[in-house]
């Protein structure tokens, strides 16, 4: 046999095992990223659609295709991940620093409300079966994520009383888009959300600008422009 010949069976113990070892583990690897991305968009159709509560380990498994099992392998527990579902869900839409500005808030929670309607966070808001710790967590979230982003806004520009501000103009909008994700309103819900925007910016821009600069009432509105 020539010495020029170097296959697995020939190439002694320890290249074998690397060369037969290589492709599976990189192939598992690939595997277990997609599967997790499965159990994390699973849960986040899942829990906005039924909340917390009423949805089961085994139904994330079915919706998402794979192992129900591997939930407690990647997240730990149901409520974990949740957790998780909601910061993948908060990541896609960007992170708290380019998070500002009236009229992006407005465009990104329509824009996620029409693509998906109410997402785990507002349902754990509404819903009377959602745990406490699942619903402080969300409240805080929200807090984070875009109350105290806005009412910092407001504050560099010497608007009076901004968290309060930044807490309704909120409360306005998760309302708002509740109501068109829910066919509550038929001009709400029917609208296009262009035009919804524009109108709900305009409405709430009054709360979030300084004294006296009430008709430059677009300032505000276009701090944020630029998200899709």
């Amino acid at each position: 046999m020539s010495a020029e010949y170097a296959g697995p069976e020939h190439a002694g113990p320890e290249a074998a095992a690397r060369e037969d070892g290589a492709r599976p583990r990189a192939g598992r690897a690939r595997d277990a990223a997609a599967s997790k991305q499965a159990l994390l968009r699973a849960a986040q159709e899942l829990f906005g659609q039924k909340g917390f509560e009423r949805t089961t380990i085994r139904e994330i498994g079915e919706r998402a295709g794979v192992d129900a099992a591997l939930i407690a392998r990647y997240f730990g527990n149901k409520a974990e991940l949740y957790v998780a579902a909601v910061v993948a869900e908060d990541n896609a839409a960007r992170g708290p620093a380019e998070f500002r500005g009236l009229a992006q808030i407005t465009d990104t929670l329509v824009g996620r409300s029409d693509e998906r309607g109410p997402g785990p966070i507002i349902q754990a808001l509404i819903r009377s079966d959602t745990s406490p710790e699942i619903r402080v967590a969300a409240r805080d979230r929200i807090a984070g994520r875009i109350v105290e982003p806005l009412a910092e806004d407001m504050a560099a520009q010497h608007v009076d009383r901004a968290r309060l501000r930044a807490e309704i103009a909120v409360s306005a909008l998760y309302g708002i888009t509740l109501g068109r994700s829910l066919g509550w309103f038929e001009e709400i819900r029917s609208v296009p959300r262009a035009e919804l925007v524009a109108l709900v910016t305009e409405a709430l821009t009054t709360l979030t600008l300084p004294p006296g600069d009430a008709g430059g009432a677009g300032e505000t509105g276009e701090a944020g422009t630029g998200a899709g």
